[in-house]
Order: structure tokens, then C-alpha cells, then sequence
């Protein structure tokens, strides 16, 4: 049996090696990080995967009837009922609590492996430190949903302004809109993992995530993430290619049949189980940018604090207190 060696968190890595050990955690944790996910996550991000199942699926039969009776005001009116917004508003809440627990469930374990040096970790050890972050990540989360829309509002304040002086500036507006919005997004990446690791307010963990990136890592912060999230996005998508190959089979059947195309029931069932299965395969595989953001934490202390450092230097000596053995020789 190959022998247990814990990670070191505080050091400076660079790029590959980030990426390396991300996988070597996931690799190290797949068990007990994968099992605390499953009974701590599971329910919520099941529930809110079977209702977007239910959501897609309804939305296919109604473009089904929409398409034979061309009845346009049917759809106007399932837009406008209070079932439609009942289900979104729903939907809404079990997607934002799901979010929640996920993101705690996964920090919380990693700052239990950094602190046991094991990968031995209960889920009854995660779950008690999730229930004391739950509501703070969903304050967090809350506050962060705000403060990205007063930004989205602020940033569209130059496009409408360029669009006001030419129509052909709005597209420099909407390059600057992109631009800002991910820099914002990415100089943020780090808050929530500094608030629970540094036991910081939201606002201080917000600063202290701006200040470690944009201190010459915003790049490599950006590409790290843009890996680990197209990694999850291809490996969650495999899950919708069922679905995307029997529409194609029966899009094809529509054009060369002479009768309109009838949408049969499996069709439903093959959307409902694919679009809840995606959705569930996203939050779970959430958890290889969220290790690969606390490994770029620890990496932008080090180069910056030097933490892991100052305490190896404090540390030595203090193994050789005590009387040495006889040496022999």
C-alpha cells in the first residue's frame, strides 16, 4: 500500500505545480472529500438538480405544443403565470442554498486536512464546521450577489454613454464591461476562502483577496481558474451529450419525414435525467477550483508573507531539546 504523505499548503508553487498538487489533493481525498460532498451537499444540490430536470423538461413540452398549434400567446402566458415564477423563485433558492453548502462543505474540508495532515477526516467532522460557516457563506454570498449588480449596473454606465455618442463605440463599451467584470470577479476569487481561513468580515476577506491578487498574480490567478473551470465544465457536459444526440436523431428525422416531427415521451425522460445529472455533476466537480483557489491562497502568502518560511525558522532547534542519545562511532 503506498504510504500517506500529507500536502504542504504553505509554500510557493508556481503554475504547474499548482495545478499538480490540485489534482494530487483530489486524488488524495477522493473518498472522504467525495463522501462529505454526497451526505453534506447531496440533498440540497439533488433537490435543485431534480427541479431543473422538471424545469427544462416542462419548457420542451411547451415549445412541443407551441410549434404544432403556433399559439405565440401561450407562451406569453406561461411566462407570465404564477406557477412559472413560483418554480423560478424556487429554483432559485435551492440553487443559492446548494451553492452555499457546497462551497462550505469543500473549504471547511480543506482546512481540516491542512490542520489533521490526514485525509482520515469524518463527515461528522466537516458537518459540525459547516454548520457554524452556513450562515456567514450565505451572508457572503448574499452581500456578493449585491455587490456584483450594483457593479454590473456601474460598469454598463460607460457602454450607454459611448452608445449616446456613436453606435459604433458600443462594442469599446462592451469590451470595457467584460474586461471590468472579470477583473473584478477573479481579484474577488479569494474571499471566501480568507474569511473562513483568516476568520475575517466580509469586506476584510473582500480587501485581503484584492490586495494578494493584484499584487502581480492576477494572471496567473485568471489561468488557474480558467483550467480548473473548463476541466469541470467539459467533464460535468459529457452528462448533457445523451441529450444533445437523441434531439440531432430526431431533428434529422424532421426534415427528411413529410409529417411534423412528434416528440416522443422518452425524449422528456432523457431530458429530465440529463439536465439533473448536469447540474448535479457541476456543484460536486466545484471542488477542483476550489481546491486549486485555496492552493493559490497559500501560494500568494508565501511569496508575499513568507508564512510557511517564518515558521520553519521559528521550528528549529526545538526538535533537538532534550538529551542526545550517545553517539557511537
Amino acid at each position: 500500500m503506498e504510504e500517506f504523505k500529507p500536502i504542504e499548503f504553505q509554500q510557493a508553487r508556481d503554475f504547474s505545480r499548482k495545478m499538480n498538487t490540485t489534482f494530487e489533493f483530489i486524488r488524495q481525498n477522493f473518498k472522504s472529500l467525495g463522501k462529505a460532498i454526497l451526505y453534506i451537499a447531496g440533498p440540497p444540490v439533488l433537490t435543485a438538480s431534480l427541479l431543473i430536470g422538471f424545469f427544462f423538461s416542462e419548457f420542451i413540452t411547451l415549445s412541443e405544443g407551441l410549434q404544432s398549434s403556433g399559439d405565440a400567446e401561450q407562451l406569453g402566458n406561461y411566462f407570465l403565470s404564477v406557477s412559472f415564477w413560483l418554480q423560478v423563485s424556487l429554483l432559485f433558492v435551492l440553487v443559492f442554498i446548494s451553492y452555499v453548502i457546497s462551497i462550505a462543505t469543500i473549504n471547511n474540508y480543506i482546512i481540516l486536512y491542512h490542520e489533521k495532515k490526514t485525509n482520515k477526516i469524518e463527515v461528522a467532522e466537516v458537518w459540525s464546521r459547516v454548520q457554524n460557516t452556513f450562515w456567514t457563506y450565505l451572508g457572503t454570498t448574499f452581500l456578493f450577489f449585491i455587490a456584483l449588480l450594483l457593479a454590473y449596473i456601474a460598469l454598463l454606465i460607460p457602454v450607454f454613454i459611448l452608445g449616446a455618442i456613436s453606435p459604433f463605440l458600443i462594442f469599446f463599451g462592451f469590451m470595457f464591461f467584460a474586461v471590468a467584470f472579470v477583473f473584478l470577479l477573479i481579484s474577488s476569487s479569494l474571499t471566501y476562502f480568507v474569511q473562513l481561513y483568516e476568520r475575517k468580515n466580509f469586506f476584510d476577506a473582500l480587501v485581503r483577496s484584492y490586495k494578494l491578487i493584484n499584487n502581480g498574480k492576477w494572471w496567473s490567478t485568471f489561468g488557474l481558474l480558467f483550467i480548473l473551470q473548463l476541466i469541470m465544465g467539459i467533464s460535468s457536459y459529457i452528462f448533457m451529450i445523451p441529450y444533445y444526440f437523441v434531439m440531432f436523431t430526431y431533428g434529422l428525422h424532421s426534415v427528411s419525414g413529410e409529417s411534423p416531427l412528434q416528440i416522443p415521451d422518452s425524449l422528456y425522460i432523457v431530458a429530465f435525467v440529463c439536465f439533473t445529472l448536469y447540474y448535479m455533476a457541476q456543484m460536486l466537480l466545484s471542488a477542483l477550483p476550489n481546491v486549486g483557489i485555496a492552493f493559490q491562497y497559500f501560494n500568494l502568502v508565501e511569496l508575499k508573507e513568507a508564512r510557511g518560511l517564518m515558521s520553519q525558522i521559528e521550528t528549529i532547534g526545538q526538535n533537538d531539546s532534550g538529551p542526545r542519545p550517545e553517539e557511537h562511532f
